[in-house]
């Protein structure tokens, strides 16, 4: 790979993203692509996020799923050019035994708030709504108990003693639900949800056309970081315990976020579609866009043609 040197920065929106960057970093695939990373950091903002990205202050953000739809339609550069993670995983909790979705008809269910953060849409709200919805209920069919407007330790401890209390019958719950095992709560798993979530890459034109081959050599990165860690497992885990110790936000990480990642990260229709949706949700004008005007899949493609990502699994 013959690349000359180039630097660039990013913002990552949510911890839970840090895994396959903590691989791309410590197993030196920048490096082999001749990138030099300047810096990495958090970004709860959506629009502060996007608002760096396009006066140049970065070069990529790890996220923001939902109101580059709408962007796109006002004439903004963002674009997303691959997506490791098109699905959501949640479990229902619930005081009672609860066979399905359907049964939460009426149930009060403690949850986060739909507005309210600094973007004005909590993604993983949109996310239950979601499988409320296709469940057959509508959103006023469940009572809602918002408490927050983000996770945080506090929301988590004031959801699960609600739960137990008996001042919520329900939750929706996205990561480890053994604390809630262990407390004699139900717990349902549910049908994977299509999403785009997660690392997914976002940048702007503009960027990719600022910088030497920005899409393919961060295309290249990306697939050879989760070929790594798909293909070295305790090296992996190394990292990732380095990143937990590093990053007290990050304890949670686990391996399987990324041994889940396709080893070619294209978006699935349905995940575009369903978060497509919690954009029109927020932003209604942004349906006269096409959903897929968001995503450049044209890096991904050629590498793809290449053959340089079936090379790698040989």
């Amino acid at each position: 790979m013959n690349y000359e040197p180039i630097e660039i920065r990013g913002y990552f929106r949510a911890y839970s993203h840090l895994p396959i960057w903590e691989v791309m970093d410590k197993a030196g695939m920048w490096e082999k692509v001749g990138i030099k990373l300047r810096g990495m950091e958090f970004c709860a903002s959506p629009p502060e996020a996007e608002g760096a990205l396009f006066d140049g202050r970065i070069d990529f953000i790890s996220g923001n799923h939902i109101t580059p739809y709408a962007l796109v339609g006002q004439g903004k550069p963002i674009v997303c050019i691959a997506s490791p993670s098109n699905q959501v995983r949640d479990r229902l909790v619930s005081r009672e035994k609860i066979g399905s979705l359907a049964e939460l008809r009426g149930k009060k269910v403690v949850d986060l708030a739909f507005e309210g953060r600094v973007a004005g849409f909590n993604h993983l709200r949109g996310n239950h709504a979601l499988y409320v919805l296709r469940a057959g209920l509508k959103l006023e069919d469940v009572k809602w108990i918002e408490i927050g407007e983000d996770i945080t330790p506090a929301f988590r401890k004031e959801q699960f003693e609600m739960l137990v209390s008996g001042k919520a019958d329900a939750a929706l719950i996205t990561g480890s639900t053994a604390q809630y095992e262990e407390a004699g709560l139900n717990v349902l798993p549910l049908d994977p949800l299509p999403m785009i979530n997660g690392p997914t890459m976002t940048t702007a034109t503009t960027a990719l056309a600022r910088k030497d081959r920005l899409g393919e050599r961060m295309l290249k990165a990306l697939v050879m970081a989760i070929h790594y860690a798909r293909t070295r497992r305790d090296e992996t885990e190394k990292i990732l315990d380095g990143l937990r110790k590093r990053e007290p936000e990050a304890r949670t990480v686990r391996y399987e976020s990324l041994s889940r990642m396709p080893i070619k990260p294209y978006p699935t229709m349905d995940a575009i579609g369903n978060a497509y949706e919690l954009c029109l949700m927020k932003i209604p004008e942004a349906k006269q866009y096409s959903a897929l005007s968001l995503w450049n899949l044209h890096y991904l493609r050629e590498l793809d043609n290449s053959g340089f990502i079936d090379e790698l699994y040989k």
